[in-house]
């Protein structure tokens, strides 16, 4: 233990304590002795009274010098000091700011209680123990950019009102920046240039809330920039913070598992220092909070390691529903749970009109096309007819239709037309039976480009032709048709043989068209165009064996079914259905509708007042403030409903879900070494409290004043 001094410049004081012994020198009489024989007897008995009365004397000399004494030493405000806080005590009174940690790994519950909850008692405990001429401010650390602190005032019950008001967000705290703001909101105080200068940080002390290679912070005072006195408050009091929770999940299509079967991979990270064996993992489904269970498994994580598990899963039908993978809950339960947003194929419906019909399989110009679409793995289910049904067929019963070298389609070209413009699909393949000047009279227009003429790289089966034939050289794999063929995965297009192909004249001005793929000579193979509601693909060659040998490779079955798939409008365009918790997320409504309000994981609506951006051009802007399935209600009509196509996932901040600590000597050696930051297990515990000692001073002067009178009486 250590005495230190809360104004130790009081001490001057203790001068007083002097006063009774100048004053008993000064009055102190020396008698010239005098002999007088008759006397003696009365002198006698004077020294036996006097021996009485020296011992009085010293008492009250001794309680009048202990009295002025203890006073100036009460006026100074001792306290006894743990040897390791004796270097870190406060000099004198201190303007100081608090800063409170709302991250959301401030929700972990220890004893019980939420670190948050022990970090505001920390820090209202330090607000407490200020004196009345230490000015304060508060500073409420939340997410995001650092908010700003008002200057360090007197008021201390707003300063305490912003702390007991305060809540703990999902966010993620930069305390780094935080301390920089308290320490600028210092700067700005009245009392910089009289006072020192005091910060307190009550915290967890978790090592993704700073950033120890930015400045440490200063404050500004007309003697210039002071590093201030740092006390840290830990809210986990030196305690480690194991935790288990979901690191990733990602999910992609699975062909072995049919037309909607996807492979979920879920990361499992483990924070802690035992193994975590058999943990169950559950699988929702659905874009309600609490979906039915669609899957259940085990998984067991090594300490401080990552586990992944793979998942096979079949969902019943079409279109946007939501995946939520969860553990059981622990004392972290912002990162129990993860959920995602997947577009779930929907069945299309493909009208395949054969124009070459042949009783052999391998020559008719539709069976291959049909074998591909029919695959198990394929969200299409085609229908093929010829030439002769086909004026008993209705495009409008189908989404897609693709004419495979047909030769006209007569009276049925203006419903073709119609049906295209409303929002079907249109896939054309050239063949022996197309003529351009047919196709011109009757699809002008529809077609991305008109046809030209034929053109022959290698006559079929002839020696060398293999080497001649043409060849894919150039995919926009950017474009959904073509993104699974992206990197080595173009291997399987670009080996394809093509021996002949339609040429195609210059695109009408004004008609925009998109090259997807091209062949070696730059001519197109492979041309996209909207026309209306609808989509168009023209394919210069065969989707049988006459021009090409395509159809026999690998990847023509894929790459046939995406093709439908984005005629059909069930591939979406580069949408991203997930987002970071804080991180703005831009709501495009489709035509004809309005953004009226976004529904969070807690089931409640955000209306237009809370949504950035929510006018009349149907857009909106949302920045999600906590993890989990977010659903978009759209106005159409005069209604209000629920959109799925808009729905997407807030996946929690990584950052604060990583619970592994600093070690305080980091931190205190960023703020300035041990003169100028502490670590402290709360604001002041009494067993590490100082200890004061003036009201027992003041007691003791109280004390000696009563002796004094007794002494006098």
């Amino acid at each position: 233990m250590s005495l230190g001094f809360l104004h130790p410049l009081l001490l001057w004081g203790l001068a007083a304590a002097a006063l009774p012994l100048l004053v008993h020198l000064f009055f102190r009489r020396r008698p010239r002795p005098t002999p007088f024989p008759a006397l003696d007897f009365l002198f006698q008995a004077r020294r036996e009274n006097q021996r009485r009365l020296r011992l009085r004397k010293l008492l009250l000399f001794l309680a009048r010098t202990f009295l002025l004494a203890a006073v100036a030493l009460a006026i100074a405000r001792p306290e006894l000091l743990r040897p390791q806080e004796a270097a870190a005590a406060a000099r004198g009174p201190a303007a100081t700011a608090i800063v409170l940690d709302a991250s959301a790994s401030m929700t972990y519950r220890l004893g019980g209680r939420s670190l948050f909850e022990r970090a505001r008692q920390d820090a209202l405990q330090a607000l407490a123990s200020l004196g009345n001429d230490e000015p304060a401010t508060a500073l409420v650390c939340g997410g995001g950019e650092a908010p700003r602190a008002e200057p360090a005032g007197f008021d201390k019950a707003a300063v305490r009102r912003v702390l007991e008001e305060a809540e703990p967000t999902a966010l993620h705290a930069d305390m780094s920046g935080c301390a920089a703001a308290a320490a600028r909101a210092l700067s700005e105080s009245a009392s910089a240039s009289m006072l020192s200068q005091r910060l307190v940080l009550a915290t967890d002390l978790t090592a993704s809330a700073w950033r120890l290679d930015a400045a440490a912070p200063l404050v500004q005072t007309p003697r210039g920039a002071v590093r201030p006195e740092v006390t840290l408050l830990d809210a986990a009091r030196g305690e480690p913070l194991p935790d288990l929770g979901v690191a990733d999940l990602s999910v992609e299509p699975d062909p072995a598992a049919g037309p909607r079967g996807f492979r979920v991979t879920v990361a499992v990270a483990n924070r802690g220092r035992a193994a975590a064996e058999d943990v169950p993992l559950q699988l929702r489904t659905g874009l309600a909070p609490a979906g039915p269970v669609a899957l259940r498994a085990f998984v067991t994580v090594p300490p401080g390691g990552v586990v992944k598990k793979q998942l096979s899963l079949t969902l019943p039908a079409g279109g946007t529903t939501g995946l939520t993978v969860s553990l059981p809950g622990d004392a972290l339960e912002y990162d129990d749970a993860r959920a995602l947003v997947v577009d779930v194929p929907r069945e299309v419906r493909a009208l395949l009109v054969d124009g070459a019909a042949s009783p052999v399989k391998h020559r008719d110009a539709a069976f291959f096309a049909e074998a591909a679409l029919a695959s198990p793995a394929s969200p299409v289910r085609p229908t093929v007819v010829d030439g002769e049904s086909l004026s008993r067929t209705r495009f409008a019963d189908h989404d897609v239709v693709l004419l495979l070298n047909v030769r006209s389609l007569g009276p049925k070209a203006e419903e073709l037309r119609t049906f295209v413009e409303k929002g079907g699909g249109l896939f054309v393949a050239m063949g022996d039976q197309v003529d351009p000047d047919t196709y011109a009279e009757q699809l002008g227009g529809l077609l991305p480009r008109p046809l030209h003429v034929v053109k022959t790289a290698a006559e079929k089966g002839q020696p060398g032709a293999a080497e001649r034939a043409a060849r894919f050289a150039t995919l926009d794999q950017a474009h959904p048709a073509l993104s699974l063929f992206a990197g080595a995965a173009a291997e399987g297009i670009t080996g394809a043989r093509t021996y002949r192909y339609m040429l195609l004249r210059p695109a009408r001005k004004g008609e925009g068209d998109q090259v997807l793929m091209a062949f070696d000579d730059g001519s197109p193979a492979l041309v996209a165009a909207r026309r209306g509601a609808g989509r168009v693909l023209l394919y210069t060659s065969t989707a049988d064996r006459e021009w090409s040998d395509w159809p026999i490779r690998t990847s023509f079955l894929p790459a046939l079914q995406r093709f439908v798939s984005w005629l059909a409008g069930s591939l979406e365009e580069r949408r991203t259905t997930s987002v970071p918790v804080g991180v703005p997320r831009a709501l495009g409504a489709p035509e004809g509708k309005k953004v009226v309000a976004v529904v969070g994981p807690d089931g409640k609506e955000r209306r237009p007042g809370s949504l950035a951006g929510a006018g009349p051009g149907g857009a909106a802007e949302v920045t999600p403030d906590r993890p989990g399935l977010w659903q978009v209600k759209v106005a159409e009509g005069g209604q209000e409903r629920l959109d799925p196509s808009l729905a997407f996932a807030a996946v929690p901040d990584a950052r604060e879900a990583d619970t592994s600590r600093l070690e305080p000597s980091e931190l205190t050696a960023w703020f300035g070494g041990q003169g100028h930051a502490h670590v402290a297990a709360d604001a002041a515990p009494r067993s590490e409290r100082p200890t004061p000692l003036w009201s027992l001073l003041l007691l003791a002067a109280v004390v000696l004043f009563l002796a004094e009178g007794l002494l006098l009486a």
